[in-house]
């Protein structure tokens, strides 16, 4: 029961970190270099899963102080959070002009931009909380996210397991082949945020990533291919799995107001998590039911493309 209550209130308290990081994105950076900045970000996500796995490895395997290896785990994990969330409230301010590491000619020209680009919004289309909880957009974003990450979630929990299954190989060997999937998918966030600040594209950006990867899932659950070929659509589905989300978060920053917009980024959150319990429990449900990676994979790739 402690355990629960503890991971309930881990949950509550982690739910806004990340629709508050989009909107505070909003208040540095213009809808011209938005989607680099986001993949900047983004690029943690493969980065932390391709460190964390070989060494949540190593910490299950000590015992020090009288303390069990999944203590360790929690401990030594959930330090370097409670650090740096120390660090960016000391040294991170709210807006440009408070940054004192900003010279006062670069300070004014961030404020100008900002300003100039939300009084846009406000002029154009002003949008309030309810009226974009009511928008077709917000709703398609959401659903969006929704289809996708009940893939995504699940697709990043069970990676090892599959390739540790299709490979035959050891425990190190499936961590070797899981480095290299989220090695791609560094280079996917990377390229994603250049291409689509370079062109403007957004929409296309996320939607051709979700298909791509949709098919190159359907690619991979071939039957009678060999392991290094099964490997290779892996790899470019790590590519493609995270080339979409960069682009994707940018989609409501650029017509919303700043309030619409943090409460629809919420909204659409809300539902990006949501997938990731069901996509967990529906490949559970097809393992525990006997069906194959084949079946797995397929479900996956059904689900982006859905997306």
């Amino acid at each position: 029961m402690q355990f629960n209550v503890a991971r309930f209130f881990l949950g509550v308290a982690e739910a806004g970190f990340f629709p508050g990081i989009i909107v505070y994105f909003t208040h540095w950076f213009t809808s011209q270099d938005r989607t680099r900045a986001l993949s900047g970000l983004v690029m943690a996500v493969p980065f932390s899963l391709a460190l964390g796995a070989p060494v949540s490895a190593l910490l299950l395997d000590v015992n020090w102080l009288g303390f069990a290896g999944w203590q360790w785990l929690f401990i030594l994990e959930g330090v370097p959070a409670v650090i740096l969330g120390l660090v960016t409230l000391r040294y991170m301010t709210d807006r440009p002009r408070q940054a004192r590491w900003l010279s006062q000619a670069e300070r004014d020209y961030l404020e100008g931009v900002l300003e100039a680009e939300a009084q846009a919004k406000e002029g154009s289309n002003s949008i309030r909380v309810w009226q974009a909880l009511r928008m077709r957009n917000v709703w398609l974003l959401a659903l969006s996210i929704f289809a996708a990450n009940t893939g995504g979630y699940a697709l990043a929990f069970w990676v090892p397991s599959m390739l540790k299954s299709l490979s035959g190989g050891t425990d190190r060997a499936t961590l070797l082949y899981s480095g290299l999937f989220y090695a791609c998918g560094l280079a996917g966030v990377f390229i994603s945020g250049q291409s689509a600040d370079r062109t403007g594209d957004r929409k296309w950006h996320c939607a051709g990533g979700q298909a791509a990867t949709a098919f190159l899932l359907a690619g991979s659950a071939i039957t009678g291919q060999p392991f290094p070929v099964v490997m290779t659509w892996l790899c470019l589905t790590g590519f493609a799995a995270y080339f979409w989300p960069s682009p994707f978060w940018a989609l409501p920053t650029l017509t919303l107001t700043a309030t619409a917009a943090a409460v629809s980024i919420g909204f659409i959150n809300m539902c990006a998590n949501l997938a990731g319990w069901l996509g967990n429990y529906q490949m559970g449900w097809l393992r525990s039911n006997g069906y194959g990676e084949r079946e797995c994979l397929l479900f996956l790739a059904s689900c982006y493309l859905a997306g």
